[in-house]
Parts: structure tokens; sequence; C-alpha cells
């Protein structure tokens, strides 16, 4: 038995981290961190209760359902004898981005015998594609797809459709409710997935397979290195020391010690040749998200909070991208033409002392030269003087989510939602955001405790490996690196900030990004940023017309008001 199995067995995990996001001493924590993290799903501090996945079992058969007819969701691979005969024989295929691979299909046998579901072979798309794909099967009322991913940024262009299901009857009868003010799995997701990545208009219409956010990324050596900590102190005309940045001016300032003192011929990190302190992805489609984690951490609103005017308060933006600008000269030469792979290969290759990047980036740079050597933290974050506390904010851009087509038979659409919330459950995700093969990340708080840090060292033991997905290797070598990973998630998520939701998205982020990117490669800021909201103020216009004013300026109360709720305005 290993260690953490000596503590803590399968079924007993789940002793939340929340705990640790209401401790954590950050300026500008949203609202929902304060409240207390929810308490273990299914077992009590003192039950124990031991369960192993080598084989599939049969449950006793019951006398009744539970409630209301309701199903509880019992152990990967254990037949459910509650809903195997209704289920049984229906097919279950999905639209997936490519990225996100066929993980359904790694746990085709389990969820076959857990509830006689068969699972067809998934349809992978690339992302560009992924949301006029999934419109088109909906137009066609194609039956082929019984659950097709979307980007939350589009829950309610799809809901508008009138073609997806409504969801909350489902998640009622597929989890054991406790009380009708606590349910086990929605109380686990992160509020901010919850709210605005599920929910549109007091409805829930997706199952959540996957959390983004944004961390700020460094090599470690560069800030542990007494030779640089010293010669920063004595550099840094305050005499500040070498730590980790608090704001956007400590990291800029950092990045002008690395330039003029140390690279680019520092030897520090063997075979690696770090040639610059930084760089920051610039290209559409996502620059708008890596300019964002700036303009929200200095309060600056989608729009304001009669969408009368974009990118709110205007003044405040334009000294957000005037901050991002002053990076430039730190970053690799055309670092406005830089998207996402080049951020990715420049970082896996050890050529930047630090950068900002969604969770998942060190997980895949357990490589040489780097192995062993990154981390992350907190993003920096804007001193705010009406607030009197640094602002942070983490962007929590793109996401993956399962909806369900409403025109489906009965049968189908309750064994897609069966096999979406069973896979999305603790019981399988656990293990799945961990897995080296799989581009998912954390969405619960039981994805942040130590029970779950303890699988990034390990197999995935419920995947069966294939030649597409062949790895079975952990993502780290020990507990402490896998523990040091999620805290610098669970800080950010503290202040997480949501992308829009709202019809326009696209257009939003790519005006936005081209905007960006122009800045960083010359154009006036406040041009740009001027631009930018013209641009905005057009796009909400446009859909004014498409879904009617009033229905439109809905949508945006609708979100702006969870803002507000969770803490975020």
């Amino acid at each position: 038995m290993s260690e953490e199995e000596k503590r803590m067995d399968r079924r007993t995990y789940a002793k939340y981290a929340g705990t640790a996001i209401v401790a954590a001493a950050v300026g500008g924590a949203v609202g929902y961190t304060a409240k207390k993290a929810p308490p273990a799903p299914g077992v009590g501090p003192a039950q124990t209760v031991t369960q192993t996945v080598t084989k599939t079992v049969t449950a006793a058969a019951p006398g009744a359902a539970p409630g209301l007819g309701q199903v509880p969701i019992l152990p990967p691979g254990v037949r459910n004898p509650y809903i195997y005969d209704e289920l049984k024989g229906a097919e279950v295929k999905a639209l997936h981005d490519a990225f996100a691979g066929r993980i359904l299909e790694w746990f085709d046998y389990l969820l076959e015998e857990e509830a006689g579901v068969k699972i067809g072979l998934t349809k992978l798309v690339d992302i560009p594609m992924l949301k006029d794909e999934g419109m088109s099967l909906l137009e066609a009322k194609a039956t082929d797809f019984p659950l097709i991913q979307i980007t939350p940024s589009f829950i309610a262009d799809f809901s508008l459709t009138g073609k997806i299901e409504p969801l909350d009857d489902y998640y009622k009868r597929f989890y054991k409710a406790i009380t009708p003010e606590y349910n086990e799995y929605l109380t686990q997701v992160l509020p901010p997935y919850v709210e605005f990545y599920m929910k549109y208009k007091d409805k829930i219409w997706t199952i959540p397979f996957d959390g983004d956010v944004h961390l700020w990324n460094y090599l470690v050596p560069f800030y542990t290195k007494d030779e640089f900590k010293n010669e920063y102190k004595n550099w840094h005309p305050e005499r500040k020391p070498l730590t980790l940045p608090e704001t956007w001016d400590d990291y800029i300032m950092q990045c002008k010690f690395f330039a003029e003192r140390v690279l680019p011929d520092d030897k520090t990190i063997p075979g690696a040749e770090v040639l610059w302190p930084t760089m920051i992805t610039v290209a559409p489609p996502w620059g708008w998200a890596f300019f964002y984690n700036f303009a929200a951490s200095y309060g600056v609103s989608y729009f304001d909070k009669n969408m009368e005017h974009a990118l709110w308060p205007r003044d405040r933006a334009v000294e957000a991208l005037k901050k991002v600008v002053e990076l430039v000269p730190y970053c690799p030469e055309g670092v406005a033409s830089f998207g996402t792979s080049e951020t990715v290969e420049y970082w896996l290759a050890g050529k930047v002392v630090n950068q900002i990047w969604w969770i998942d980036i060190n997980e895949w740079g357990q490589v040489d030269p780097v192995k062993g050597l990154l981390a992350n933290h907190l993003m920096p974050g804007y001193p705010d003087p009406e607030k009197g506390v640094v602002v942070h904010r983490a962007m929590m851009p793109y996401n993956r989510t399962w909806v369900i087509p409403n025109y489906l038979d009965e049968k189908t659409k309750k064994a897609a939602f069966y096999v979406a919330f069973h896979v999305s459950h603790w019981d399988y995700s656990i293990y799945h955001v961990a897995d080296y093969d799989c581009g998912m990340d954390p969405y619960m708080y039981v994805h942040y405790t130590d029970y779950a840090a303890w699988q990034y060292t390990k197999s995935n033991p419920l995947k069966r490996p294939s030649e597409e997905w062949p790895h079975t290797e952990p993502l780290f070598p020990t507990f402490e690196m896998a523990r040091k990973h999620l805290d610098g998630g669970l800080a950010n998520m503290a202040v997480g900030y949501p992308q829009p939701t709202f019809p326009g998205t696209i257009e939003f982020q790519e005006s936005l990004s081209r905007e960006f990117q122009q800045a960083m490669g010359g154009k006036d800021p406040a041009k740009a940023i001027d631009d930018a909201a013209s641009s905005w103020e057009d796009t909400r216009d446009k859909y004014m017309d498409i879904v009617g004013k009033d229905e439109y300026l809905a949508i945006w109360k609708d979100f702006n008001n969870k803002m507000v709720r969770l803490g975020y305005a």
C-alpha cells in the first residue's frame, strides 16, 4: 500500500482544499472564496470505506431507488442496478476538440459495465472549428453525437438555438441531494465554473470536464540562486529583495534586471540557452486573455453595468495596456506575432525566465533541460489606490463542457447525461485531470486536495493505454512538486476571472487580440483601446439586432449580476 493510501483511501480522499483557498491572504480575492469549503463528498471524517478498482462487480439489487427516482452514483466499473436496465443498449458518441481526445473511449469498458451504455468513436475537430461543427449538428438535428463539446464562451449562443437540453432535472436525479440547499456534485465544482460556465439565465446547460486558469510561471533557479539574489538587491533602486513578484511593476523590474545583469550568457541551467527574461502570447485568438490578466486587475469590466461603454473604465484599460507594453523590450524579438505554439516551444526549451500560461504547461515541462526546474505562482497584480490592496486577477479562458441535444430520444439523453456526469464526477476526473495524455485540468475543489496531488505521481488506474494514447508515466516525480503545482493553481483560482459568455464572444476576443497585438507592435495604447472598444460596441449593436436589444441586455445583466454577486465587480 502506498504512503497516501495508508492515510486516505479512494473513497475518503476529499478533505477539501477549500480551507486553503479561504486562508490565502490574496488581495482582491473574489467573494466566493470567503465562503466555507464544501464538506467531503459522501463520507464523514471518521468513516473509512476501502474500494479498489481492479475489476468490475455488480452491486446488490436494491429494493427501490433512494428519494424520488434519484440514482446514486456507484464507483467506476460497478454495475448500477438503479439505471442499468433503463439505459442498456444505448450508444453515446461525442464531438470533441482534438486536444480533448477520446477520454470517453478510455473508460468505455467501465461505463458499459455500469450502465449498459456503449461508447462510440469520438469525432475530433480542430479547436477553431468546434463551435461551427456543433452548431451544424444542432441545425441539422443530427443524432450521431449525443454529447457535443462547447467552450463556455458560447453557452448563451447554444442555449438560444432552442436545441439543447436544460440539465437541472438530470443533476437532481443523478446524485443524492442531502438537502434542497446542498448537493454533493455542484458544490464540488468551483463556483465560477458553475455560475458562468454551466448556468445561463438560472438554468444549467452544461456538464464540465475541464477547468482552465492562467498562472504566472518561472524557472526556479533564477529566483533561488544566491548570486542573483544578492546582485538584485544591490541593483534595485529601492534595495528590494528578489522574490516572486507581487505587482506588475515588480515583474517588469525583475525582467529589466535579468536583461541587464544576467542574460543572455548565463549558464545556470545546464543544456538550456536562456536568452530572454519573459514572453507573452499576443496573437489572436488568445492574445486578448493574456492582456486581460492585466486589465481585470486594473478593474476593467467588459462593459459598464448598462452595456453602454465597452472596456470600462476606459482610462484603466489604457493604463493596463501601457503596462503590458512595458514588457516588450524583455521579450523575444517579434513577440507581437507570437501565439500559443511559440510560447510553449520557448518555455519547454528553457529560453525565458518567466511567462504566463494555463495551468498545464508545467505538466508538459517535465522534459530536459527544464525538468524539475519549473514552478508557478500567483499572478502579479495592480496596487489599486482606491482599494488600498494589490488586486490580482487570473483569466479563466477556454474550458471544456458538454451539452446534450434536446431532440434526442429520452433514453439517449439519459445515457448521454449519465456518461458525461460520471466521467466529470470525481470518481473518474480525479485521475484524468492528472493524466499525461489528457488536456483536462482541475475544476473541482477535490482536484486540489492532497489525494489529487498524489495522482500526478502515478499512472491513471482507469485508462487502458492505446497506440493513440500510450502514456502511462506520471506527470510529476514527487508529491512535493505536484502539491506545489496545485497550490499555484488554487491561488490563481481564488482570483480567477471568467471569460465573456454572451453572444459575439468570438468577435470580442478577436478584435481585442488584434488591437493588443498592434499595441505590442508599436501602436499607441490609448488608440488601440479606443479602437477595440469601438469594435466591441459595434459587435454589441450587431447582436442586439440579431437577438433583440432587451434579450441581449438581459444576457449581459445576468452575467454582470453574477460578477457582482461573486465579488468581481
